[in-house]
């Protein structure tokens, strides 16, 4: 009896190990099946391309660990980068136009999407996403109006840099999105937003009553959401050469999929965002992987469904197993 139980809790614990590391497992499984199909795949110019590919979306990824881990929800990151996208484009082909004003011009609308995204939902208690899936259909009929639903070519070298050159032998849209996470973990871990932020998704009235300013914290959780897409509107229009007016359309969904698989609960209360990294590059390593075994991108789409959904069951379950564990 006593040995069974000794091993019972030995397995319990095993299983426990690898429910903790499973995006680590999960991506090594996937990498040694492509690998074991397709040799190519391990060679390091793919996997630089790889990291160059989800560069992009990891930043995204990274800013949607704040949103979901403090309980809030932005469908339209999307339709922001597109927007953003094109119009800092059409900025930087003014004749003379500065990097720093381009830039600057980027940094102000990603803080007033995402401010406005906050405001409407504070002022008048609205789901987030309720209003942000109204505010997606807003900045892409913005973005539409504007480029007339024409890519801008043609842009300024300064982006093109961004997205195509390189520094100490990685991309510089790589390096970018190693900072972009490093600052955001220490946002969510070392600051007092942070963890009001994630406090906030735990329990928003518990945080209320404790004396957190709710609407100022979710004013600032959308503005880092706002920058975030900003970054990624850089990147993807850089590695371009042009603004795509469809640009970023979908994105959420790698995104929410990324970060549900990185561990960041869907119902807030907690952040990973080393776990978020490695959630996109499962999501990068799929999408290489069917493009090196040239399947249909018709059925890339249904692939990636079904990752969304095996991330959400994921997170579920586990939630199950560990209060499990904690109850006995």
């Amino acid at each position: 009896m006593e040995y069974g139980k000794a091993r019972q809790g030995k397995n319990a614990n095993a299983l426990e190990f690898i429910i903790k590391n499973r995006v680590t497992f999960i991506l090594i499984t996937i990498c040694l099946l492509i690998t074991a199909i397709q040799p190519v795949f391990f060679q390091p110019r793919n996997i630089l391309n790889i990291l160059r590919q989800i560069s992009a979306s990891a930043v995204l990824g990274v800013g949607f660990t704040l949103i979901l881990g403090s309980g809030n929800i932005d469908l339209s990151v999307g339709t922001q980068i597109g927007m953003m996208g094109v119009l800092m484009a059409m900025l930087s082909k003014v004749p003379g136009m500065p990097f720093i004003v381009v830039i600057a011009a980027g940094i102000g609308m990603g803080i007033v999407c995402g401010t406005l995204n906050a405001v409407i939902i504070n002022m008048f208690n609205l789901p987030p996403f309720i209003v942000t899936l109204a505010t997606m259909s807003i900045y892409k009929g913005i973005c539409y109006i504007v480029s007339n639903t024409t890519p801008i070519s043609g842009i300024a070298k300064y982006i093109t840099v961004v997205g195509q050159e390189y520094f100490l032998g990685l991309p510089i849209t790589v390096w970018i999105m190693i900072i972009t996470a490093i600052f955001m973990a220490f946002v969510i871990n070392k600051t007092i937003f942070g963890r009001h932020a994630i406090a906030m998704g735990g329990n928003s009235e518990a945080a209320r009553v404790s004396g957190i300013n709710i609407k100022l914290v979710r004013i600032g959780i959308f503005i880092v959401m706002g920058l975030c897409s900003f970054v990624a509107a850089l990147i993807m229009t850089g590695r371009a050469s042009s603004a795509q007016p469809m640009a970023g359309q979908g994105m959420e969904m790698d995104a929410i999929a990324a970060v549900v698989i990185g561990g960041t609960p869907m119902n807030g209360g907690d952040a990973k965002v080393g776990g978020t990294l490695l959630g996109c590059i499962i999501v990068g390593v799929i999408n290489n992987g069917l493009n090196l075994l040239n399947v249909n991108s018709n059925f890339q789409l249904i692939v990636k469904g079904l990752l969304i959904l095996f991330a959400i069951i994921l997170d579920a379950e586990s939630a199950k197993f560990f209060n499990s564990r904690k109850n006995q």
